[in-house]
């Protein structure tokens, strides 16, 4: 579960930027209004959970008889990748690199390992609860632990919150339960991908979603029949009941109808919840009549397929003119590796594919490549799919039959898995992939696609709403960067890292929360000086749609380091005890024309005081500082 408010609330300074004045700058402190979203206006993120390569290759060898990527053991016992034809339109139109799945606490992927010894990607792999967390959040965790940090135990924000806070919709769909690990990953947090009734009620109550869509209907099963007795392991009896009664802000669909409607851009809610009537999986768990030909068993009819989920997604989030945030998982993918299924696997293999298509339809047909990221990819690999002999062998087959495979695991594997992206952003997130393979070329690591996105998206780095836009306009720059030049320098430099506010304690009707920020330095070498002022001021602190104004936010500053006696800013009270906060510009620290020689380090003690009522979860703002010359 996230922890409450009482407990951790994060806010965090906009520390990569330094600001260079010299010694007669046009300096602009006027406050504007925030910037613009920046990058990627939607976010696609399609993960086929435990699709490694060679799942790729199984379903393009049984379309056409080949596939690219398939590999063989050369003489020498190397292994080299033998490329055939593109079967798939993202295969041909989309980037490829290499995805690396290890979780915190796992075995770093090794090339050359994985590539001497067929059995070492058995050892050290991740489970779609770490690789889930790691691709929604940016932040690795622990097997079985969902958007948690693993040694604090801090609630991670996934992408779902940080389109939210940037004005996006956002929405999760899954061909499995609709709360399991990585559709739930990109929702919400707990101490165990198990938890079930927690995750679903948390995502039922999450006001930053805005589409949920999967399997774990309790009164049906996998066979398209209804139960006489429901099975509750899923979502509970009264959150069942809250959506079909209208006692949520969701509109609440089941039927194959429903999800048609949807679909086909009928009377569309903003906020649909599908709960498709299938126990587990939409149809790879349904009974196996024993053929092992691909369309041997029939499929349910009560349920729609991945691409009419994707379709009636994309038509409700893109209701939303600031863009929207997706992650759709063909999930049942991963349950045919741990089965060692063959033809279900080419089944929810081409379920994916053909869910894919239907994005890359959307985007060209309601959006652009300019304006939309997506992404097809994997959390892990499963069952070790590779030819019938053991090894790094082809799989072969003809067009139209089921080729000849092995299945060396009925678990993950720690072996790359695929990344293909393309549009808006794709070139910062492929600049990310330094990492080499020997036979799948660069990679990169599962943490670095969001991280990039959320880059772009300005969560750390540019000033939010509320804060101070710095201009500064140099007039002359040392080409060393030591900071002297002729007429001298003023600087302002701030240590990375981040305020974190925590040890709250109880005070009547509100509750004290405490951090520090970090060292900020003023370094002055002008040769004549009035002196300087460094100002600061914050913005408001968000978490999804809750915000606590930036006047409940003071510090008591102070300086840490000056040789010639620099003066700190006075306290600052936040609005429980009539203060005006950090909303409006605060001196930090002065200097006169005695005192503001050489460099000064500065800093402050936090506090925030909140009302007790507030929303728990952790709030997250930014710290802008503004350096003033005093000429």
């Amino acid at each position: 579960m996230r922890k409450s408010l009482a407990r951790v609330v994060t806010a965090v300074t906009t520390t990569s930027v330094s600001f260079a004045l010299l010694a007669t700058p046009a300096f602009a402190d006027t406050e504007v209004p925030a910037p613009e979203n920046h990058g990627p206006k939607n976010v696609i993120y399609m993960i086929g959970d435990g699709m490694g390569y060679q799942h790729v290759v199984n379903t393009n060898v049984y379309q056409s008889g080949q596939s690219r990527y398939q590999t063989q053991t050369n003489q020498d016992g190397t292994v080299q990748q033998v490329n055939g034809a593109a079967v798939q339109e993202f295969e041909e139109t989309f980037d490829l690199v290499g995805l690396q799945t290890t979780p915190h606490g796992g075995t770093d992927y090794s090339p050359s390992e994985a590539w001497s010894n067929f059995d070492w990607a058995n050892h050290g792999v991740t489970d779609s609860a770490a690789a889930g967390t790691a691709m929604a959040t940016g932040v690795k965790t622990t097997n079985g632990t969902l958007g948690l940090h693993p040694t604090t135990g801090e609630h991670l924000t996934n992408m779902s919150e940080v389109a939210a806070e940037t004005g996006r919709s956002a929405g999760v769909i899954s061909s499995v339960q609709y709360n399991h690990a990585t559709p739930a990953a990109f929702a919400v947090s707990n101490a165990s991908r198990n938890n079930y009734l927690e995750i679903g009620k948390d995502m039922i109550d999450a006001d930053y979603l805005d589409v949920v869509m999967g399997a774990g209907h309790p009164e049906w099963n996998d066979n398209g029949e209804q139960r006489s007795n429901p099975n509750y392991n899923h979502i509970s009896k009264n959150d069942l009941d809250r959506l079909r009664h209208g006692q949520t802000d969701w509109d609440y669909g089941e039927t194959v109808d429903d999800f048609e409607a949807w679909a086909n851009g009928e009377d569309l809610p903003e906020k649909a919840f599908g709960l498709a009537q299938a126990a587990t999986t939409l149809q790879q768990n349904r009974e196996n009549s024993g053929t092992n030909e691909v369309a041997g068993d029939p499929f349910n009819t009560n349920v729609p397929d991945l691409p009419i989920m994707t379709a009636g997604a994309l038509n409700v989030l893109d209701q939303n003119d600031e863009g929207f945030s997706l992650m759709i998982e063909g999930g049942a993918i991963d349950w045919t590796g741990h089965a060692n299924q063959t033809v279900r696997n080419i089944e929810e293999t081409e379920d994916f594919f053909n869910s894919v298509d239907t994005v890359i339809d959307w985007v060209n047909e309601n959006s652009s490549w300019d304006e939309t990221l997506v992404i097809v990819t994997a959390d892990h690999e499963t069952g070790y799919l590779w030819g019938d002999e053991e090894g790094f062998h082809p799989i072969t087959g003809n067009a139209g039959e089921t080729p000849n495979v092995g299945w060396y695991s009925g678990d993950h594997t720690n072996h790359l898995v695929p990344f293909f992206v393309r549009g808006a952003g794709a070139q910062d997130i492929m600049s990310t992939a330094t990492m080499e393979d020997p036979v799948r070329g660069n990679y990169l690591d599962n943490v670095d696609p969001i991280n990039t996105i959320f880059e772009a998206w300005e969560q750390t780095q540019q000033p939010a709403e509320g804060d101070i836009q710095i201009e500064a306009e140099v007039e002359s720059f040392d080409p060393n960067g030591n900071g002297n030049t002729e007429d001298g320098a003023l600087t302002l430099s701030v240590t990375p890292g981040t305020a974190q506010l925590e040890n709250a304690r109880n005070a009547g009707d509100r509750l004290r929360l405490h951090g520090t920020l970090p060292e900020i330095k003023v370094t002055d070498t002008r040769a004549d000086a009035a002196g300087w002022a460094v100002s600061g001021q914050s913005s408001d602190l968000t978490t999804g749609r809750s915000t606590l104004t930036a006047n409940y936010l003071g510090w008591q500053p102070f300086v840490m380091d000056s040789a010639n006696g620099a003066a700190p800013g006075t306290e600052v009270t936040g609005k429980l005890r009539d203060g005006e906060g950090l909303a409006v510009p605060q001196t930090l620290g002065s200097a006169d024309a005695e005192t503001r020689f050489g460099s000064t380090s500065l800093a402050a003690d936090l506090k925030l005081e909140v009302p007790v009522d507030t929303q728990e979860g952790t709030y997250q703002g930014g710290l802008s500082l503004s350096l003033f010359p005093l000429d």
